[in-house]
């Protein structure tokens, strides 16, 4: 087989790209794992730490599939974004600050209280607020991220220096600009500095799928064995020789190795990740299963803890229905205090592959519904204007 040609015609099934298809769907299981014990599961985590990485993966994802075609239309690339991005937060916000009310009449005490600031100016500024959506404060430096680089590109395109390393290079510069004003002053990062400092976090990690796509992806046929030497060498290294190595990028806290460091390691377990998804392809295939979780990643974001509070509410009805006789030792008090309390049946970790299951499908089932609610909506609207 040659290198190159034939892989991507492997890769790739009726104009989708399942290479990227299985490594969305592994990136968004990583995420939901890192939120509930690893999901009772090894996904080389010992090697590659899923906070040195997991959220730069997605951005990466994110950037490999920009379109130099956007810059023809700025304004509805940027409309695009807004209805992809940006209201569909906005409103899982207002829901959720709705769900924090209702459930406080049971005496549930978690998520701040649904005012107007933590309705509207919350999300932008730290996005979780509600704690139940959570997840969604990437939603908000994702969608800046996508407006500057049109924005910018445009202008190198004007100025005639529409070049992926120019690009690359600053980027990359802003990125260690922002990781170094955390690690200088931690106090300041906070409200619009915190959004602004994520938002230059995520620049680089965006270049990097699309200087992928532009300039590396026609060049990345080394071999399998000396790939993963090479990866697997510079991470020993770094494994070795820096302290921990993941970080907080909710918080944007904890970059206890630099600057550079988190991009370095960020790097070597996308990489890892892009050639075990490219050379799980041609053995998963068109996974209908792999499709279904790749093209519900956002929902899953925003939605996964809500999944681990179904999985919550079981163990809590059926310890009252049993009068305790099953999951006794469950913790009513801490299962309304607090999002992050987790019942493992008799202590056993595995059960947070449950939880995983739980991230994962929740999202995907409410996924479906909503959208089938549209199009029966749609459909209405359609006849209506018809009548």
């Amino acid at each position: 087989m040659k290198k190159g040609k034939n892989l991507r015609s492997v890769n790739t099934d009726g104009g989708v790209n399942l290479q990227f298809k299985l490594l969305s769907a592994i990136g968004i299981i990583i995420i939901v794992s890192g939120h509930c014990y690893h999901g009772g599961m090894e996904l080389a985590y010992n090697w590659f730490p899923p906070y040195s990485y997991n959220l730069a993966l997605f951005v990466f994802i994110s950037g490999y599939f920009y379109k130099t075609d956007y810059e023809e239309n700025v304004g509805k690339y940027i409309w695009k974004r807004t209805k992809r991005l940006l209201i569909p937060a906005y409103l899982w916000n207002i829901f959720y600050g709705g769900m924090v009310a209702f459930l406080g009449l049971f005496g549930f005490t978690i998520g701040a209280k649904p005012d107007l600031y933590n309705l509207f100016v919350m999300p932008f500024v730290d996005g979780e607020a509600f704690q139940y959506n959570l997840g969604s404060w990437f939603v908000y430096p994702l969608f800046l991220v996508c407006i500057i680089n049109v924005l910018f590109r445009k202008f190198l395109k004007l100025i005639h220096l529409d070049n992926e390393f120019i690009v690359l290079i600053v980027y990359l510069a802003i990125g260690m600009i922002g990781i170094n004003t955390a690690i200088e002053n931690p106090t300041a990062i906070n409200g619009i500095v915190k959004l602004l400092v994520r938002t230059m976090f995520f620049l680089p990690c965006y270049e990097f799928g699309r200087f992928y796509k532009a300039v590396l992806e026609k060049k990345d046929t080394l071999n399998n064995v000396a790939y993963f030497a090479i990866i697997f060498a510079v991470q020993l290294i770094l494994l070795t020789f820096c302290k921990d190595l993941e970080y907080t990028p909710s918080s944007f806290t904890e970059f206890n190795n630099g600057f550079i460091i988190p991009y370095i390691s960020s790097i070597t377990a996308i990489a890892f990740w892009l050639r075990v998804s490219r050379l799980l392809v041609p053995a998963i295939g068109n996974s209908k299963l792999v499709r279904l979780i790749a093209d519900n990643t956002y929902g899953i974001m925003v939605n996964q803890l809500v999944g681990f509070m179904c999985l919550k509410f079981v163990f809590y009805g059926l310890s009252r229905i049993t009068s305790g006789a099953l999951f006794g030792d469950f913790n009513v008090a801490s299962f309304k205090l607090s999002i992050w309390y987790y019942y493992l049946p008799n202590g056993l970790q595995q059960w947070a592959f449950v939880y995983l299951i739980f991230g994962l499908f929740v999202p995907i089932l409410i996924s479906i519904i909503l959208n089938k609610i549209c199009h029966i909506a749609q459909k209405h609207i359609v006849k209506f204007r018809n009548k």
